[in-house]
């Protein structure tokens, strides 16, 4: 045998092995991120149809020299619609009602929602428990309904409060009047503004108030030195968002106001756009609109710039802080008394007397002697309409839709901004706080233009026109109910799940959106309650054939005049919204907000 038999085999290098082929978890991995891309831009895109679309319109309209004619029918730009509103002495009315509305409502709401949050959170008031959920009653009751019940009770010919100042102390009101409007505005906005507020209270250390009140400070000086002080940013937040909720806020000044041609800035807009007589002034009613937007945004970035600096005032630190309340001696019964007389006239009297004039065959004040006359006959005529059947499924249509479309289009929202899933998601959800400075009067007007002038899809007189305007008003306030909730889970509930192989979808589906359940829930009903009772945009684009239930109790109280037919639809309107906003309140959604 040779050497060169028995010497080792040469080494052969190895050979490349092929690469494995794509398994098909790699493909579905790279299909689930195409997936999610193209649904990330599909979002980002409905986003910015709902939110800066109708903002483009409306500016665009303001700039077109139309009177009758619409936007898109006027060639050219121009400044004509400016000067004309500037240049009329209407202008000044106007804008002087407004300036009264708003910060004559704000006072009204400002002392009652501070006075009750003190009262509620720092002293020993009775019957806590029992006041606390009577003052927050309004949330159940739309804007609409109050309006109504205020017309009933205090109008200066028959109203139960009209009648008792009048006969026992000779006190002559009508509530048709600039005062009214503010007084019945201040009432409604006390609980949003109580919610702010409450809390600050609740978090104040009180030991800086004893040790006030060790060197002799009276109560009063201690609540000027160093109580409002402390709650101050709360107190200015709530007031900037109050003042943009009464900026936008229609019903109140059209069914308190019109009746004697008193005009805010909110119902010259319908006024324009939907005159009693006459045609419509399109240019006229997009400038108003335009201005409107503007002071509403001011509003809104005076709220930003007050809350940035929110940490310069806490006061509960470390574990030494231990809440106490103050006691009112023998103030205690008197201040509950007080408290009471006004749960029962500024919001107990109203529905009683809206309730009370649904079961009577014609308008009449309260007493003893109507009780044997009280009918169901009321509701019987609501329900015996010839078109109530397509009424009812419209509104069943508008809320249903709108609830789990903008609870979902806001979970997104929120998801996406808390996860950072793409560049920009930070951004797209502070762009929907644009929605807060748009008045619904404005965005319904904006709506209504944009579907004149690009009618695709082909959504003009239907219900779906409803749905887009108020899934864009809701947005701002369901994605960041949402993104609270967010803020409460451990991101590593999530990557746990995503460390074991999970999709991102079935991450979703089996962790997170069961988290989520609760304020999920919330938001839905939340924006169900406020899309039954939202006049402004349903009244813009209402048309025959998609009549909501809140557009046909304008019509019944405002046009036929048939009073107790109204309030026995406004009590049916009532009853589903408490139901609605009772589920909310039920989980401790009150303490939450």
């Amino acid at each position: 045998m040779s050497q060169a038999e028995i010497s080792d085999p040469p080494v052969q290098s190895p050979a490349r092995e092929p690469k494995p082929p794509k398994t098909p978890a790699r493909r579905a991995r790279g299909g689930n991120r195409v997936g999610g891309n193209l649904v990330n831009l599909v979002m980002i895109l409905l986003i910015g149809y709902l939110v800066l679309v109708p903002l483009v319109i409306l500016v665009y309209s303001s700039f077109k020299a139309s009177t009758t004619q619409l936007p898109f029918q006027v060639p050219g730009f121009s400044l004509d619609n400016f000067a004309r509103v500037f240049e009329s002495s209407q202008f000044v009315s106007v804008s002087l009602n407004t300036v009264l509305y708003v910060v004559g409502s704000l006072v009204i709401a400002l002392v009652l929602s501070t006075g009750l949050a003190y009262l509620m959170e720092r002293t020993d008031i009775p019957g806590r428990r029992f006041l606390s959920p009577m003052a927050l009653s309004p949330m159940a009751v739309p804007v609409t309904v109050m309006a109504i019940a205020w017309a009933l009770v205090a109008n200066p010919v028959n109203g139960p409060l009209a009648v008792l100042l009048r006969e026992t102390f000779g006190l002559h009101i009508d509530i048709y009047s600039l005062p009214g409007m503010i007084l019945v505005m201040g009432i409604f906005g006390v609980p949003s503004m109580y919610l702010m507020i409450a809390p600050a209270f609740a978090r104040l250390n009180p030991e800086l108030e004893e040790a006030a009140a060790t060197v002799g400070a009276p109560l009063r000086r201690r609540l000027r030195l160093i109580v409002f002080p402390l709650i101050m940013p709360a107190v200015s937040a709530a007031a900037m968002l109050f003042v943009v909720v009464a900026l936008e806020g229609f019903a109140i000044p059209a069914i308190l106001g019109l009746p004697k041609q008193i005009f805010v800035f909110s119902s010259q807009i319908q006024y324009y756009v939907e005159p009693p007589t006459g045609l419509p002034n399109y240019g006229q009613a997009s400038t108003y609109g335009v201005l409107l937007l503007a002071v509403s945004l001011v509003m809104l970035m005076v709220y930003r710039r007050r809350t940035r600096d929110v940490h310069r005032f806490r006061v509960v630190v470390g574990k030494a802080y231990r809440p106490s309340r103050a006691s009112l001696g023998r103030w205690r019964i008197p201040i509950f008394i007080v408290v009471c007389a006004y749960l029962f006239l500024g919001i107990g009297l109203p529905i009683l007397t809206l309730l009370w004039t649904s079961l009577s065959p014609f308008v009449r004040p309260i007493g003893w002697s109507g009780f044997p006359s009280l009918t169901l006959a009321n509701f019987g005529r609501v329900f015996a309409e010839p078109d109530i059947g397509q009424t009812l499924l419209n509104t069943a249509v508008v809320v249903l839709v709108t609830a789990t479309a903008a609870t979902a289009i806001s979970t997104w929202i929120a998801v996406a901004a808390s996860r950072r899933q793409f560049p920009g998601s930070k951004f797209l959800f502070e762009l929907t706080s644009l929605v807060f400075g748009i008045p619904s009067v404005v965005l319904g007007f904006a709506i209504l233009f944009l579907y004149v002038f690009v009618p695709v899809p082909p959504i003009y007189d239907t219900v779906w026109i409803i749905v887009v305007a108020l899934v864009a008003r809701y947005l701002p306030r369901g994605s960041r109910m949402v993104q609270t909730a967010l803020l409460q889970l451990d991101d590593g509930l999530v990557e746990s799940a995503r460390v074991t192989g999970a999709r991102p979808v079935t991450v979703t589906r089996r962790v997170l959106l069961p988290l989520l359940r609760p304020a999920l829930r919330k938001c839905w009903l939340w924006v169900f309650a406020q899309a039954l009772g939202e006049l402004p945009i349903a009244l813009v684009l209402t048309s025959s054939d998609n009549r909501t239930l809140v557009v046909q109790l304008w019509d019944t109280f405002t046009s036929s005049g048939d009073y107790p037919t109204a309030s026995a639809l406004a009590i049916i309107i009532l009853a589903i919204s408490s139901v609605a906003v009772w589920l909310v309140n039920r989980d401790g959604a009150v303490e939450e907000a």
